[in-house]
């Protein structure tokens, strides 16, 4: 990708003001058009979520400016993706595509893996499961994805620039699949033959085994369907997001969520 392509900065801008704007849209509509109805102090959950998110930034400003520099770096040294000839546009659109089947890989073991479980069962343990969920996770799994990513990228030639474009795309598709606004059934039938859609998502965040190991996908949902981890039911009556044990008002505070991974 070239800067005639998209410019870096404008990137940064777009990246982020996507997110913000697409964060703050669905927290709104959930107030209108809540699928879970009856949920009360939604601005203090948001609050504790937001803050959890917060902390994580500590670890992701540092490593962006690294993984910026060390891809710059080898760039120069290993073409990558970039030995195919393509043309911008489709190299874009193969290292994204990568790249996200790369997070349904992490996605995947961060469920099938103990260690690496005991830090992603704080993300799930949210019950009031909404587009703030989607900023929630513990500060351990954040420097695992970032450490373990690394070596991906640079394998595929990938550029901060194809980075910032992934951003782009799924932040604001894991913000709407994590987010509690009610959509028409056909909408959502429609949604996810492409992306994961919230009816997939809220199965991903049952309190039942069975359901929550299923339905990974971050920006699409075809790497479920390929995998055979692709779950879907009519109806979600019953439902209940969260962990058994893990989900108490008591367990639900910043200083018990950070905590709770290095305890037995």
């Amino acid at each position: 990708m070239t800067e005639s392509f998209l410019s870096i900065p404008d990137l940064r801008v777009l990246s982020y003001g996507a997110a913000i704007a697409a964060g703050v849209l669905l927290w709104l509509l959930e107030g209108l058009f809540p699928y879970f109805s009856g949920r009360k102090r939604r601005g203090l959950h948001a609050g504790l979520n937001l803050s959890i998110a917060a902390l994580n930034l500590l670890i992701l400003l540092p490593s962006g400016i690294l993984m910026s520099a060390v891809l710059n770096w080898s760039g120069t040294v290993w073409p990558g993706i970039r030995m195919l000839g393509l043309p911008p546009a489709l190299e874009a659109l193969l290292i994204i595509s990568v790249i996200d089947l790369w997070m349904y890989v992490w996605h995947r073991l961060n469920h099938e893996t103990a260690l690496l479980w005991r830090f992603h069962s704080v993300h799930h343990s949210d019950a009031t499961l909404d587009v703030t969920t989607s900023l929630r996770f513990h500060y351990m799994e954040i420097a695992l994805s970032e450490l373990l990513r690394l070596p991906l990228f640079m394998l595929m030639g990938a550029g901060i620039e194809h980075l910032l474009l992934y951003s782009l795309l799924m932040t604001p598709v894991i913000e709407f699949h994590h987010s509690n606004v009610s959509i028409p059934p056909a909408l959502d039938r429609l949604v996810r033959t492409v992306i994961p859609s919230p009816l997939m998502h809220r199965l991903h965040h049952s309190m039942l085994r069975v359901e929550h190991n299923t339905n990974y996908g971050s920006m699409l949902s075809v790497w479920d369907r390929l995998f055979g981890t692709f779950l879907l039911k009519e109806s979600l009556d019953g439902l209940r997001p969260g962990l058994e044990h893990e989900s108490g008002s008591e367990k639900q505070r910043l200083l018990a969520l950070l905590r709770r991974p290095f305890l037995p």
